[in-house]
């Protein structure tokens, strides 16, 4: 660690262009690395989404790699910051979008083939544009985690995490895009976001509302028998499940925090501890990024977070957190198809 303050800031500023060549997650240059044109090969397997199915407002939901959801038809939607594939629908009426976060920004040039990407490779600012491209208004995402609290937080809960932590936090927005306000989104001037606002405030009614909707949504799923190892977090009772029974309460005295990290890798022992005592109660490397690009175009982002495996260090798994992770991931396809259902359905019957 450098002693002398200049030295300190050229550290700074080394690390700081290393991530920027490496592509972090969410930072500016990463969209430069997608072509901007789809190969012929990639056209042929997700041709263009018609333009009369775009406009209609919709929802969304988000998946990764614990879902493996996806509608029958794929198509292909161009963005400012690269193009998005693997589109598809989960529903006839095509009301409700899904993208894998992680198979929807990267493909293979020479057969077309969509190629999974690993967290930090994800082109979140082309993804989260293309649902406002195609006129989503809600989102609804799904993600995996490993618990930072594995006595009050055990592995087979389902939490809905109210705030977020970025472990980097690298700059995660759409400016200068022209269409982008300052503090306010201004329509007469073509505005469809701002980049000054404050995330995760009860005071956001559409957010609050949305979040309040999706519980009743999901709720259902614990009484399916097929889901009957789902675990309780401390705070959780039957009737407020998957969220907690005062959420404004929650939301300002215990929030529950997903903890943003880099990735590719776990997380080292280290890093955990430094996480447990910043308050944080789930870990994952993808939802921070979606959910301040959300935010900054006014979608209100509903992030449901499945328990998969306790962190490293914490983790009594005979291998370790990581096979931890493995193993459960495969014991609860069941839960996250139930998950998916009840969404499909419930927002199929809600306006968008």
């Amino acid at each position: 660690k450098p002693r002398d303050p200049s030295a300190r800031a050229a550290a700074c500023d080394d690390l700081r262009g290393t991530c920027a060549t490496m592509g972090v997650a969410g930072s500016q240059d990463q969209a430069k690395d997608q072509p901007r044109v789809l190969p012929a090969t990639a056209v042929s397997r997700y041709p263009p989404l018609p333009e009369d199915v775009r406009r209609v407002a919709r929802a969304a939901v988000l998946g990764g790699s614990g879902v493996t959801v996806a509608g029958e038809e794929r198509f292909s939607v161009a963005t400012p910051f690269g193009p998005v594939v693997n589109v598809s629908f989960l529903d006839e009426a095509r009301q409700i979008m899904f993208l894998n976060r992680h198979l929807c920004t990267h493909w293979d040039d020479s057969t077309g083939e969509v190629r999974y990407a690993p967290p930090h490779e994800v082109n979140y600012r082309a993804m989260v544009w293309c649902l406002h491209e195609c006129g989503v208004r809600r989102v609804v995402a799904l993600s995996s985690t490993g618990t930072l609290q594995p006595q009050d937080v055990p592995i087979g809960c389902v939490l809905m995490p109210d705030d977020f932590y970025m472990v980097l936090p690298m700059p995660t927005t759409f400016w200068p895009h022209p269409a982008m306000g300052t503090f306010e989104a201004q329509k007469e001037k073509g505005h469809v976001g701002r980049v000054h606002y404050a995330p995760c405030i009860k005071e956001d009614a559409p957010w609050m509302s949305f979040r309040a909707e999706v519980q009743k949504m999901l709720n259902p799923v614990l009484a399916d028998p097929a889901c009957s190892k789902l675990k309780m977090a401390k705070g959780q009772t039957r009737e407020c499940w998957p969220s907690t029974p005062e959420p404004e309460k929650s939301i300002q005295d215990d929030p529950c925090v997903y903890v943003n990290t880099v990735g590719p890798r776990f997380e080292t022992r280290a890093e955990i501890r430094s996480y447990r005592a910043l308050g944080g109660t789930v870990v994952g490397m993808t939802c921070g990024y979606e959910w301040a690009l959300c935010n900054e175009l006014m979608l209100p982002y509903a992030l449901v977070s499945v328990v998969d495996n306790a962190c490293n260090g914490l983790s009594t798994h005979p291998k370790g957190a990581l096979q931890e992770y493995l193993d459960h991931k495969q014991s609860i396809a069941d839960v996250t198809t139930a998950l998916v259902g009840a969404l499909v359905k419930g927002l199929s019957s809600a306006p968008a």
